[in-house]
């Protein structure tokens, strides 16, 4: 059982008032943990200080509470470590926890961060940067670049409805990929190395953040009412049924374009095209439930 954990938070993530942190914290005290916190209010230099407690062995695992984001920051420190990442998720849509299926719920949490396997996942990078679950560019990289944060932190979903709008009423984009050096076309492009998107949906079946290898998903809409009907079949979980939406195993993937188009990394906004993406050969040890431990032994 692990009873030594460097904690680091995201102060500005999720809804304001949630009080899971918290009550993962107290329920791990009362079992006789011992938790020290980041020094540091910037998630960044937070991460820095992870690194150094579990190079120091000073801990038995460090705990990234935060949205998606927060969390990829963490575990591309420990990249290379013996010491394990374990999450609690406080974000917005919480992609990892549902990759995962870790359940929001402080008793939850607490027992798999005491005594939760520890399995291998996988790290592609984005133009250098490690990642955990996706990238890409376009529709969904241009409704995190308007999202107001301030607004997400006190009605969190919800917040997203006015960048969403923003983004299908717009001209659409016309992007460039290569996959593996063949070319595609496509309006809108997320490579990812996980199965969910924006929480519980469903992007892909062929994904999984246990096993190497890409997924890139090419959305060819070109104008905003097809666009607005793949969102509707994601959020059905029957995209793979779109004639207009490819979808492509790769090791890499670059995405162009003439002009300059957002791009986005595991749900924050990350600059604009071009986007080199790899594979990569990365590995972080996360915590997870043990029913997902079990399914990685027979992925493998």
């Amino acid at each position: 059982m692990r009873r030594r954990f460097f904690l680091l938070f995201n102060p500005g993530a999720g809804i304001a008032g949630v009080p899971l942190l918290d009550e993962v914290v107290e329920t791990l005290e009362r079992g006789g943990a011992i938790l020290s916190r980041a020094a540091a209010l910037d998630v960044g230099c937070a991460c820095l200080e992870a690194r150094a407690a579990a190079d120091s062995g000073a801990c038995d695992a460090v705990i990234a509470a935060g949205g998606d984001g927060t969390v990829r920051q963490a575990a591309a420190a420990l990249i290379g470590s013996a010491t394990p990442l374990g999450i609690i998720p406080i974000g917005t849509g919480n992609v990892l926890a549902h990759e995962i299926g870790l359940a929001a719920n402080a008793a939850a949490v607490a027992r798999v961060l005491r005594g939760g396997p520890v399995v291998k996942v996988a790290c592609a990078r984005a133009n250098g940067e490690p990642f955990l679950l996706m990238t890409g560019a376009g529709f969904d990289a241009r409704v995190v670049g308007a999202l107001d944060h301030r607004l997400k932190s006190r009605v969190g979903k919800f917040a997203y409805a006015g960048p969403v709008l923003g983004a299908l009423v717009r001209r659409m984009d016309r992007l460039e990929v290569l996959i593996d050096g063949q070319a595609h076309s496509a309006s809108w492009a997320v490579v990812t190395n996980a199965r969910h998107y924006g929480g519980r949906f469903v992007l892909t079946r062929k994904a999984g953040i246990q096993q190497r290898g890409l997924e890139a998903i090419l959305f060819k809409a070109n104008n905003p009412g097809v666009l607005a009907r793949q969102l509707i079949s994601l959020a059905m979980g029957q995209l793979d049924a779109r004639a207009d939406v490819e979808m492509l195993h790769c090791s890499r993937a670059t995405i162009i374009s003439r002009y300059p188009v957002p791009t986005q990394l595991d749900g924050d906004a990350f600059g604009t095209t071009p986007l080199e993406v790899d594979a990569g050969s990365c590995e972080v040890r996360l915590i997870v439930p043990g029913a997902e431990a079990e399914a990685t032994k027979r992925a493998r």
